[in-house]
């Protein structure tokens, strides 16, 4: 129900944040043919807080049909960003309290990483919009 009724730019958000979680995978299994078990874990710990953030984001920031009035629209863009914000810390305070941080390079690398997907996502995904970019 949350993503069948979504409107277009909801859906597009949608796409990005799966694409991010397939980049996440990629990106950790890459780091754990290169560089073992421990590096691969703490890239996808990183990557999959931004991704579930974004989900968060995503799914609050579109919730509003497009036609409604700009203040409902504006308004649930910030519930969702600050809920994205706060999910993010809450997350952040749990693994380094939890886990023992072994490899904190990998951990903000996939954190990271994953970050530049969302804004390198319009010009993957927006390509065809007619609009001379630069």
């Amino acid at each position: 129900m949350l993503i069948s009724n979504r409107s277009a730019q909801g859906r597009a958000a949608l796409r990005v944040v799966h694409l991010q979680l397939i980049f996440v995978m990629l990106i950790a299994s890459i780091a754990y043919m290169k560089f073992g078990q421990d590096s691969a874990r703490f890239v996808l710990k990183g990557g999959l807080i931004a991704v579930f953030a974004n989900y968060i984001y995503a799914l609050f920031a579109f919730l509003p049909k497009p036609d409604s009035d700009g203040s409902v629209l504006l308004g649930f863009i910030l519930i969702g960003w600050a809920l994205k914000l706060v999910f993010t810390m809450v997350m952040f305070v749990l693994v380094f309290s939890v886990s023992e941080l072994l490899q904190p390079g990998a951990f903000f690398t996939g954190y990271k990483l994953t970050i530049l997907i969302f804004w390198l996502s319009p010009i993957l995904f927006f390509q065809k919009n007619g609009i001379n970019h630069g």
